[in-house]
């Protein structure tokens, strides 16, 4: 936005009593009601105009903002940014602009789009600057009353005592007071030396003869401005009022003039006109539309632009009236603008609006976007009205945009199943979306402006500050998995995703993350290598029984056919036991199941097994040693004991006995209707892996007697609580 380099911190423009430049002027009311802020910069880049927007911007006096160094409210962010391209700028002598931040004098932080445009005197030597600059933050102009530059544009006429030269009938000198020579430049003995016509400049002879000949001839008095040169080579405009001079027989004997110095005029209207056509360059290539209006015809003066922003033909003497803009805006926005410019044109209210269009041409709808201010005079002059207007479909097309993604964004927010979260650098919640309320259990006052600390393990809370912090070095996303505590204490295991969030400078602001509930799958998981740990073990386990079945059934003098068979039976029931295990996940199983697939194989579905006692639950281990140890009873009954007559049979009784130390189960196996039994002459695998490795796996006693009337099983042992 400025036109001042940051080397130069010099203050430039009017004094500082100056008041705020008297006198209204078309173009002033323009650049001052235009909403944006226009200024013009001199070659040693000290400000000599600027207007009401530019001063309202700062806050301060008109004589303060000339003298302003915009770097102290240019954005930290953009101010050696903006600095150097501004010289940038300056020094290719074309046009350039500029886009930043600066701060408002409430403190507001706005965006400005301001363009700055070089300045050339008639013989083309660069004299300054032009700028205007543009709010771009909301994309609204604020009012502003276009005024003319006074600072450069008052006091055109500076009247003074007038020269009086007097010239015969062929325009050679004879009389010249002091003032006419001091405005010519030359002396008196020089001027009576010379004609009018010899320091008249060259370019106004053309125009100067024909009306002193006439003068001459008929007697015509005339007025006109022309450029005399003077001795020094310099440029004097005067203004010269002609008449003839008569004897008294009224014969023509000379040429009078009156001259008026209005060199200052001249080169003040020259600096006017073009600072007028550059304002108006500035304002038309900034999209604005002006249009004035006298308040009693309704009619006035539209820029060409206005015509063509309407999309209707330009009128002859561009001039347009309120109905012809009227019948262009939408119906269903024109009763609110007749309102609007109503108050203004008769109460004076300036007013901002925005509504819609048809152009005339192509019937496109378009959105304008028009300020207008009336101007009332202290004196009798009516009062008058000025406008401007801009396109703003794009910005509104824009703002559509926004409001549908900001709606679908919203959606997403709201109805996805992930946690999403936003949170200050110091990791203050900012926002959460509501399945992180329904998973946590709080409402959203109790969640936002706290610290995650808050909800989270104390060691996972750092871990997430050191991610923070690594991202704030290497950018990037960090992932996480930590455990939070839901209100009603329980706690959930969440899988992160974060990263920074930036501002438009790219200056880090805040965390956004998305979390997945992980609860559910890390108890798995766990479960899960608790299972395979067990497995091993049990594998492990399993083969060490197996090993012992192996050593005891081959061992030296054993017949290998019988040592075989009953080497497959032990496996067959162990294997047995080991289905019965995987059916039920490896988990504590019933010692009825246990017992009743034990002896299954041998008739225990046909009645010649009682089994009774209550359904204690077993751990998978000693479910292996019992069913093994029953495997091993059942082989021998159905060998040589009960199973192997018709008329014999088993009975298994359990029961649970609560004693001091604990309870404990007491089973006995005993059979019935067999052989007469004897002891054996020596103890065999069986017997032996059922007495030793049943007790040493219960942790009890267990005992084989062979009485006549069948083999009978005592076990006795603790009875450790399983889970069910």
């Amino acid at each position: 936005m400025p036109s001042r380099s940051p080397e130069d911190g010099r203050s430039g423009g009017v004094p500082a009593t100056a008041p705020w430049p008297p006198g209204p002027d078309e173009f002033r009311a323009i650049a001052d009601s235009a909403p944006v802020a226009v200024w013009v910069t001199q070659l040693d880049r000290r400000r000599s105009f600027v207007n009401r927007a530019y001063v309202e911007f700062l806050g301060v006096s008109y004589q303060e903002a000339l003298d302003f160094d915009w770097r102290e409210i240019i954005h930290p962010g953009d101010v050696a940014r903006i600095v150097a391209e501004s010289i940038a700028g300056e020094t290719s002598l074309r046009g350039f602009e500029l886009i930043g931040r600066y701060r408002r004098k409430d403190g507001a932080w706005r965006w400005l789009h301001s363009t700055s445009q070089p300045r050339w005197d008639t013989a083309g030597n660069h004299i300054g600057f032009i700028g205007v600059a543009h709010d771009i933050t909301e994309a609204k102009e604020a009012e502003l009353a276009l005024r003319e530059r006074e600072a450069q544009l008052s006091a055109f006429i500076n009247q003074s005592t007038a020269g009086f030269g007097q010239v015969d009938l062929e325009g050679r000198f004879t009389l010249v007071n002091d003032r006419f020579c001091a405005i010519a430049g030359w002396s008196r003995a020089e001027l009576l030396g010379r004609t009018m016509q010899s320091i008249t400049h060259p370019d106004d002879l053309v125009r100067n003869v024909p009306l002193f000949e006439r003068a001459v001839r008929d007697g015509t008095p005339y007025t006109h401005e022309k450029r005399y040169i003077r001795k020094d080579g310099g440029i004097v405009w005067v203004n010269n009022s002609v008449s003839v001079m008569r004897r008294p027989d009224g014969e023509p004997f000379g040429v009078l003039a009156v001259t008026l110095d209005i060199t200052n005029r001249r080169i003040s209207e020259q600096a006017l006109r073009q600072s007028e056509e550059t304002l108006r360059l500035a304002i038309e290539g900034a999209g604005m539309a002006t249009w004035e209006l006298d308040l009693a015809t309704m009619e006035g003066a539209w820029s060409p632009n206005r015509f063509d922003l309407l999309g209707m033909p330009r009128e002859p003497g561009l001039r347009g009236t309120v109905e012809q803009w009227f019948a262009r805006i939408r119906p269903e926005d024109r009763e609110r603008v007749r309102i609007t410019t109503q108050r203004c044109f008769e109460a004076g209210e300036p007013y901002a609006i925005e509504y819609r269009i048809r152009r005339a041409d192509t019937g496109e709808e378009r959105w304008l976007q028009s300020h207008g201010v009336r101007i009332d005079y202290g004196d009798d002059r009516p009062s008058r009205f000025v406008g401007v207007s801009f396109d703003v479909t794009e910005r509104k097309r824009a703002e559509e945009e926004l409001r549908a993604s900001e709606a679908r964004f919203r959606t997403i927010f709201e109805q996805t199943n992930d946690f999403l979260v936003t949170t200050t650098l110091d990791q203050r919640l900012t926002s959460v979306n509501p399945a992180v309320l329904a998973a946590l259990g709080y409402t959203e006052d109790e969640v936002i402006g706290h610290s995650i600390a808050e909800f989270m393990e104390p060691d996972h809370f750092v871990r997430s500050r050191a991610a923070l912090e690594q991202k704030l070095r290497e950018g990037g996303s960090t992932r996480l998995t930590v455990t939070v505590h839901a209100k009603d204490g329980s706690e959930l295991i969440w899988e992160t995703n974060s990263h920074l969030v930036y501002d438009e400078s790219g200056n880090p602001i805040g965390l956004h993350a998305i979390g997945r509930d992980m609860t559910e799958a890390k108890r798995a998981e766990s479960h899960l290598r608790l299972l395979i740990d067990e497995l091993n073990h049990r594998v492990k386990n399993t083969l060490a029984i197996v090993q012992g079945i192996a050593q005891q059934t081959f061992k030296g003098g054993s017949d290998p056919v019988a040592a075989r068979r009953a080497f497959e039976g032990r496996l067959a029931a162990l294997s047995e036991a080991h289905n019965l295990l995987t059916r039920e996940l490896w988990a504590p199983v019933p010692m009825s199941r246990i017992i009743g697939d034990a002896v299954a194989p041998h008739g225990g579905g046909a009645g010649r097994f009682v089994i009774e006692g209550p359904d204690l639950i077993l751990a998978p281990k000693t479910a292996i040693s019992l069913a093994l140890a029953i495997h091993e009873l059942a082989t021998n009954a159905v060998k040589h004991g009960a199973l192997s007559q018709p008329q014999g049979h088993v009975a298994i009784r359990w029961e649970r006995i609560d004693a001091r130390g604990g309870p404990r189960l007491h089973l006995t196996w005993s059979e019935h209707g067999g052989p007469p039994v004897a002891p054996p002459s020596r103890r065999g695998f069986g017997t032996r892996m059922i007495e030793r490795g049943l007790s040493a796996e219960l942790g009890g006693s267990v005992k084989i007697d062979f009485v006549p009337e069948g083999l009978v099983c005592t076990v006795d042992a603790p009875l450790p609580e399983v889970p069910e």
